[in-house]
């Protein structure tokens, strides 16, 4: 990064660093110190300086080096929030709807949680990161929509569910020692 950044202006260089932050060309050159009015220009001219893409091309490689992200690591995390099941998380029939106990979710259910909330009186919520916006993500990354602009047009679905009260699955239900992962 140091060969490509030599070139750069200090204030090329803040906008880089600044970049990074939203990869929001406009809002990294407010940032970078231009002003509001000129920086709905500036970010994009700036963001398609040869020098300067490239100073930020570098730097975001050198950041996924450090953190350890790639490109497989995103897409199975966009897999495991896509191909996400309720009924990893409860159990519903006539008895009516029973939460899972934590422990027994593997690292991958769990990742899968947004929020759970339990409100006196009405119940508990278990709400999943959105699966549509996953599969929009991860159809995207195996090209398989590439141009076709329906990425934008994607809404995600948030699944939601409640229960009457927190309890345990009777020992039946339960998952058996190898969990649900293997499954």
């Amino acid at each position: 990064m140091q060969q490509q950044t030599q070139r750069l202006t200090d204030r090329q260089r803040r906008f880089v660093e600044e970049y990074l932050v939203d990869c929001n060309a406009t809002a990294a050159a407010v940032r970078a110190g231009y002003s509001e009015k000129s920086a709905r220009d500036a970010g994009p001219r700036l963001r398609g300086l040869p020098h300067v893409r490239q100073a930020i091309e570098a730097a975001m490689a050198e950041r996924s080096q450090r953190l350890g992200i790639t490109q497989d690591r995103v897409v199975v995390e966009l897999a495991r929030l896509a191909f996400a099941d309720m009924r990893d998380f409860v159990a519903w029939g006539e008895e009516g709807v029973r939460l899972r106990p934590s422990d027994t979710l593997t690292a991958d259910q769990a990742a899968c949680v947004s929020e759970i909330v339990e409100t006196p009186g009405k119940g508990v919520r278990v709400k999943l990161h959105g699966k549509t916006q996953a599969l929009s993500a991860l159809s995207r990354h195996l090209g398989t929509r590439p141009g076709t602009g329906e990425e934008e047009a994607v809404r995600p679905v948030t699944v939601v569910t409640c229960a009457p009260f927190p309890q345990a699955l009777p020992e039946a239900a339960q998952p058996g020692p190898q969990g649900a992962a293997g499954e």
